[in-house]
Order: C-alpha cells, then structure tokens, then sequence
C-alpha cells in the first residue's frame, strides 16, 4: 500500500512520518525535553535539534524514536571539512543527518563545490540517513530541479525543502524537487506545514517524511478526518 494510501486510511499514521522539530537558537533544555516527551507520547519518527541538543535528545528518547541533529545549519556555508567535523563529533548521538548545502557555492554556480560538500558529508555519515536541504522557497523551480539533482548526484536520500526561515514550502516545490531527482531518492518537506492537509498535500506531492515544529497540531487535526477514512 502506498504511503498516500495508509494515511487516508488512517489519518492518524500521520505521526510516522513526522518529524518533530525544534531549532530555535534560543531552545533551552527544557523545551528540549517537552519535544522529546511528545515525539514518545505521540509516535513520532523522530526529534529534531540542532547540534547542541543532541546529546540531551539521545538522553531523553533513549533509542524510542530517532535523533536528527542538522549540520551546516542554517545556511550551509560552512566548508566540507567543517561539516565533516560536525558530523564526527555528533555521530555518538545522532540516528538520522540533515545538512544545508553550500549555497554560496550554488549561486555562484560551482555545481562540483555543491556535490563535493554534499559527498564529502555522506562519507562521515556512513549508513546513516542523510537529507540535505535545497532552502527551496528562495528558488525558482528550474534552479530547485537543478539543486536536487546535484545534492542527489552527492548521494543524499531525501532532498529537503527548507529549513523554515525563508516562507512555507509549497507542492510546486515538491513537483521541481521530483523533477530533478530518481525514484530511489526520497523528498523531505519542511517549512510552515501546520495541519493535517498541508502534509497530505505534500505527501500527494511525492514527499515521505514531514519536518515541522507542529507536528502535535498536525496530528490532532488529522483525527477530524478519521471518520472520513
């Protein structure tokens, strides 16, 4: 059965796919501890953070879900070996990466610089998932097919919209993001979904994972469509 297929079966199987976020420079430890409580309470995939909480997340869900740390974060910038470092210092911690691509590189069309940071993560990655984020809303759709390509051809598994600053991801995002990639990568959306349909919407758009810091909202409102199922 197809990912769409489950959820409109069930709308509460919504929580599998998502990906509870919090990575707000400013989180302290205890919001840290809320979102980890809710990513066990609720079922979710995973709880998201940035370097810094990572160890406190791994404490806190103690291998019940996924941690998810983000490197290169926001802005991608960083250069490969300063990614890598990140990487290595938060692989004792850290169950899945998502990674921001060069996009100084990308802009000045450096497309070998773009694959390069993204392979060069990958490799301190090893098995782990990694999706590595496009930011999406700030391109045009040429330029987002031709930036998921790239982060594809540096073995990325997810291409991910955005990281959330920039304006809500939409489904025409999702379409340029298939356009450029094959079958075998998966999309992450991310970015200003708030309910049930804006996922749904995204998930009929091709994308199997959701990163959203109201994943809790989402859930709830999926349930007013229960009884629809």
């Amino acid at each position: 059965m197809s990912l769409e297929a489950t959820l409109d079966a069930d709308p509460t199987q919504i929580a599998s796919i998502l990906d509870h976020t919090n990575v707000d420079p400013a989180a302290t430890g205890a919001e840290i501890r809320t979102l980890c409580r809710e990513v066990r309470e609720h079922g979710f995939c995973s709880a998201v953070v940035v370097p810094y909480h990572a160890p406190l997340a791994h404490e806190c869900l103690d291998g019940a879900a996924n941690v998810v740390a983000v490197v290169g974060f926001p802005y991608g910038i960083q250069n490969a070996p300063a990614k890598r470092a990140e990487v290595e210092a938060l692989r004792p911690y850290v169950d899945e990466f998502d990674m921001v691509m060069n996009r100084t590189a990308f802009a000045n069309g450096d497309d070998e610089a773009v694959i390069d940071d993204v392979a060069a993560v990958r490799d301190a990655v090893g098995d782990r998932p990694l999706k590595c984020i496009v930011e999406s809303p700030t391109l045009d759709p040429e330029a987002i097919t031709h930036a998921a390509g790239l982060v594809e051809s540096g073995g990325a598994d997810y291409v991910k919209t955005a990281v959330g600053y920039d304006g809500p991801t939409t489904r025409e995002e999702i379409d340029a993001i298939r356009a450029g990639i094959g079958d075998d990568t998966a999309i992450k959306a991310s970015g200003g979904i708030s309910t049930y349909e804006e996922a749904m919407a995204m998930v009929r758009a091709g994308a199997s994972r959701i990163g959203a810091s109201s994943s809790v909202e989402i859930l709830e409102s999926s349930r007013d469509h229960v009884a629809d199922a």
